[in-house]
């Protein structure tokens, strides 16, 4: 059985949080208020992963889909457990489709979106058969760049004079609806609350349960600061209406960075640093789905899941957003409420009680 050390898990709960979520504009429905969106999501997702981590404490050595089974019994568990890895394949379909949109919309116009498609699964497909370890030494050497790399663009953007503090002015301007509106479950689940797919690689994590979470709160902590700054940047340095209406709001913040006419046309670098998050996260949502099947299954070789959930993901990948305002449309309107909300926060919620009422009446039998 393969296993990761604490410092990959922080890459991977890192990567896996901020995602693509950094590609739109997070809680730009809030406009200047987008900042205070983040701080409340982060809060409201430390809260919920702080649930997730006790179920983890109550089912020791289990994962995710076998949590269901082990509370709620075969009968009623089998079943709840195989919405996880529907999720997670839906979200494999979102994130390719986040991934065609970004390439074609803005660095490679005339490419066939499926060549962009079979492209990307294929390079995920090879991820998957290199296996969990692989990919997590990769993250490892990755994650610094990638946080560099974000480090430069703070520094570009502030050199460029783009930033004006004044556009954060006046807070609260609508009140506090559309921020609640907008942080619940939406930007509380994107990044945050997903973070319970990552209970399908805590059993393999070489450490203590302590240790994780001490680790996967300090990653939900970078996590949130990343996206803090980013949405900070955002709100100074675009217009409001650039930001709230375009559809790549980071990406055009990095288009207008020129320092002494020297420093400039930065999109490509924009680009890599998008889709180095999106790679990761896709990545997991694929391990996911493909070990939370091989264990509902009991098989003991996944190659042949593997093959079925590449030809599902560029399946997917053509099918589940016809076009970006769809697709915009689904991640805004339908996808929090219909399955965020019951699958991320109402199940396990439930789930935490019930095992909660299992370890009280039985400790009251013992006794």
């Amino acid at each position: 059985m393969e296993r990761i050390s604490l410092v990959q898990l922080f890459v991977f709960t890192t990567f896996f949080q901020i995602g693509t979520t950094i590609i739109f504009g997070f809680g730009s429905a809030a406009g200047r208020d987008a900042w205070i969106v983040t701080i409340i999501s982060t809060s409201l997702g430390l809260a919920i992963i702080g649930l997730y981590l006790a179920l983890m404490y109550f089912n020791p050595g289990l994962t995710l889909v076998e949590w269901f089974q082990s509370q709620l019994g075969k009968w009623l568990g089998t079943p709840i457990a195989w919405l996880y890895p529907m999720l997670s394949l839906y979200e494999m379909g979102r994130g390719l489709n986040d991934v065609k949109f970004l390439i074609t919309s803005l660095i490679m116009v005339e490419t066939p979106k499926m060549a962009i498609i079979i492209t990307f699964v294929l390079i995920l497909t090879y991820s998957q058969i290199c296996g969990l370890e692989v990919l997590a030494r990769v993250g490892e050497i990755i994650l610094p760049i990638f946080l560099l790399m974000f480090i430069i663009i703070i520094f570009l953007v502030i050199g460029s004079g783009l930033l004006k503090v004044a556009q954060l002015q006046p807070v609260l301007e609508n009140g506090w609806a559309p921020i609640w509106k907008v942080t619940f479950p939406l930007c509380a689940s994107q990044g945050f609350a997903q973070t319970l797919e990552m209970a399908m690689i805590w059993p393999l994590v070489n450490a203590t349960k302590k240790n994780i979470v001490k680790t996967t709160i300090m990653a939900t902590l970078v996590s949130g600061t990343v996206v803090l700054i980013t949405q900070l940047m955002l709100i100074t340095g675009l217009s409001g209406f650039l930001y709230t209406s375009g559809n790549y709001p980071t990406y055009t913040l990095i288009s207008k960075i020129s320092i002494a006419e020297f420093i400039q046309h930065l999109d490509v670098f924009g680009i890599l640093f998008f889709l180095i998050s999106a790679f990761f996260k896709v990545s997991l949502h694929m391990f996911f789905s493909i070990r939370a099947i091989q264990l509902l299954t009991k098989t003991e070789n996944n190659r042949k899941i593997i093959i079925i959930v590449t030809l599902l993901a560029i399946m997917l990948g053509h099918s589940v957003s016809l076009n970006f305002q769809q697709h915009i449309q689904v991640a805004f309107d339908i996808f929090p409420y219909n399955l965020w909300l019951p699958l991320l926060w109402v199940l396990p919620i439930l789930l935490f009680f019930v095992t909660l009422i299992k370890k009280v009446v039985l400790k009251a039998k013992n006794t």
